[in-house]
């Protein structure tokens, strides 16, 4: 951690995200590519190595990641900060890296097929920054990313010598992926089979499940396509230059489609299991190694067409070339921060809208990063601290089986609760169990805290204290309005006919404790925004998705809104957690000058809630409260 803490402070905005675009060099695209186009332009047999080594180190990395359980820097250290917009690609366990791995496969592996020494050192510094761009984010450590590279340069140079020697022989590209796949499908059993103990990260489990599947996917379409390309495809590597460029293009444009495009339906016919995944890139792969080499030999013979084809093709190219400028363009204006100064807006009339320089602090699930989420023990942690004062309690609602509104994020139940030991299942629905059933729930059961530690993971049934056990949302009321003067974000994550009956209760529920005027009402459902104008034209809600995308352009390219279209008070958005960049001070003065609240979720970044501050938010909403006092200079 000490290597960590000297990273730490040398850290300035232009080099975050200098590393932030270099670490990106350590993903799985980045390596699909990589290995493609070694398949595809420079020989067969340097692609099966590429890929036999990515997936090869993937199975041994998630292995060690599940089974070692090494959490974050971070987590280990609650002092320790790291880069925020890192924060979203370091998910799961943090030994070894995998990232660092994949680097050194990826451009360690294009390394070897290259002949001019400056192209072969170029790559290798170029996987050294990708490594040390993981420490200076301060997502892992040096012990995390030494593990990664070693397993990545065993495999580099052993199946390079291996591939080398022998790996125009059919039989050896069998034998290796025979080996890879079996190693695949014991994670796979590995994972599916074992009694996971209480205290594994059921995130990280998923991602190590997840990854395990997409491996064996990967191997057994490897298996099936070598054999049919040999006999059938055929295809030849060596094309023109620009004839090589247009195969690239478009081919990745092709399985990159195709991989984005088979995710959605695939996980609906697997219900959402992780099987989904091995299909899914197996039939990748076989697009990859099958369907577009069969058009090789076009390729290879400069894409002959006649005059009027070339110059169609000249012109496909120019408008191809244009579309992806103006692509990049519109990227950097939805990512861009403008440098448009704060105002103040004293004229406002809408209580939510603070002055410049005060931002109201808001506990995301009632704090859920120092006590258990949507708890007891968390509201009261949050509403009895003497180092901090919420202005804002958030938290979401769903309706159990028998119409009680509790209070919860998620619509299962195995993220936060013992409900597999309690119900002898996992992925059991809020809405199918009555509120009794769930009153003999744990949810305090895997909450992690800042050592690391689970405090509450062995107590159940009898022992579990009233605090931890599930609460319906009067009861959380009744408790907080005898607590305070607070303000309430709740969010209905009910749809449909569920979602209007929740308005209903939640509605009703307000009016009786006498704070439906402190109270905004989200939901992600706009049939249930529509429900609430069309119903409670005296709630208060925030901005449905709709909205607040056609709020967002209409601030970026300077339009009006009509005033009779804004039915929302506030608009609840995250920053840049949907590509777009929300947090800028352009879209807090286009909504502060039509009276609009803006609330920023979830920030638990110290540095991120003063900046955020500084540009004129309401209301900042963050699991780590205490964090956000001293950030937004709380006395």
């Amino acid at each position: 951690m000490g290597f960590l803490y000297a990273l730490e402070g040398i850290r300035v905005p232009l080099l975050d995200k200098l590393m932030g675009a270099v670490t990106f060099l350590g993903g799985e695209a980045v390596f699909i590519a990589v290995a493609i186009v070694v398949f595809w332009c420079v020989s067969k047999r340097d692609g099966y190595y590429i890929i036999a080594a990515g997936v090869g180190g993937t199975v041994v990395s998630q292995a060690l990641k599940i089974g070692c359980m090494v959490p974050r820097p971070w987590v280990r250290d609650p002092a320790f900060t790291i880069v925020e917009s890192a924060r979203a690609g370091a998910g799961g366990y943090s030994f070894p890296s995998g990232h660092s791995q994949n680097c050194v496969v990826a451009l360690g592996g294009l390394a070897g097929t290259v002949k001019k020494t400056w192209a072969r050192a170029a790559l290798w510094v170029l996987a050294a920054l990708v490594c040390f761009s993981r420490m200076y984010l301060g997502v892992h450590t040096p012990a995390d990313v030494a593990v990664g590279v070693a397993i990545g340069l065993a495999l580099v140079f052993g199946l390079g010598a291996l591939f080398a020697r022998h790996g125009d022989e059919p039989r050896t590209v069998t034998a290796v992926y025979a080996v890879i796949g079996a190693l695949a499908l014991a994670a796979v059993l590995w994972g599916e089979l074992r009694t996971w103990p209480a205290d594994v990260d059921g995130e990280n489990l998923a991602e190590f499940q997840k990854n395990s599947y997409t491996m064996l996917g990967l191997a057994l379409a490897v298996l099936t396509a070598q054999p049919i390309e040999q006999r059938y495809v055929r295809f030849e590597t060596k094309a023109p230059l620009w004839a090589q460029v247009l195969k690239c293009v478009l081919g990745l444009g092709l399985v990159m489609g195709l991989r984005a495009a088979l995710k959605a339906p695939l996980n609906a016919l697997f219900g959402g299991h992780m099987a989904a995944n091995a299909l899914r890139y197996y039939l990748m792969v076989l697009a990859a190694a099958l369907l577009w080499p069969m058009t090789f030999k076009w390729f290879g013979k400069g894409c002959p067409m006649g005059k009027r084809g070339k110059k169609a093709l000249k012109i496909i190219l120019i408008v191809l070339l244009a579309l992806a400028v103006l692509a990049g363009v519109a990227c950097w204006a939805v990512r861009h921060d403008s440098s448009m100064p704060p105002r103040d807006f004293p004229e406002a009339e809408n209580e939510l809208i603070t002055p410049l320089g005060v931002t109201m602090l808001s506990g995301h699930r009632a704090g859920g990063g120092i006590a258990p989420e949507n708890t007891m023990m968390a509201f009261q942690n949050s509403a009895e601290n003497a180092d901090y004062q919420l202005d804002i309690f958030e938290f979401d609602v769903h309706l159990t089986a028998d119409g009680v509104l509790v209070i919860i994020h998620d619509e299962t139940l195995d993220r936060t609760s013992d409900a597999e030991t309690v119900f002898g299942q996992t992925e059991v629905q809020v809405g199918d169990k009555t509120f009794d059933e769930l009153r003999r729930l744990n949810m305090g059961a895997k909450f992690t805290a800042e050592d690391g530690s689970m405090p509450y993971a062995d107590l159940h049934g009898d022992d579990v204290p009233d605090e931890l056990r599930i609460l319906s949302l009067d009861q959380a009321l009744d408790y907080l309005e005898s607590a305070g003067d607070f303000r309430y974000i709740i969010e209905i994550k009910n749809d449909g006919e569920k979602g209007y009956e929740a308005a209903d209760k939640l509605y009703a529920s307000l009016t009786d404790h006498g704070c439906l005027d402190r109270v905004v009402v989200g939901t992600f459902h706009n049939e249930v925004t529509a429900y609430l104008d069309e119903t409670y034209p005296d709630m208060h809600r925030s901005a449905g998705v709709n909205e607040v995308v056609k709020f967002y352009f209409s601030a970026l390219l300077g339009l009006d809104l009509d005033p009779a279209e804004l039915h929302y008070t506030a608009l609840q958005i995250p920053t840049t957690d949907y590509f777009v960049n929300l947090g800028t001070s352009r879209v807090v003065n286009y909504a502060h000058e039509r009276d609009i609240a803006v609330q920023f979720w979830t920030i638990n970044d110290e540095e991120e809630m003063a900046r955020l501050q500084s540009i004129g938010a309401d209301a900042v909403m963050t699991d780590v409260p205490d964090v956000g006092a001293r950030a937004l200079n709380q006395p």
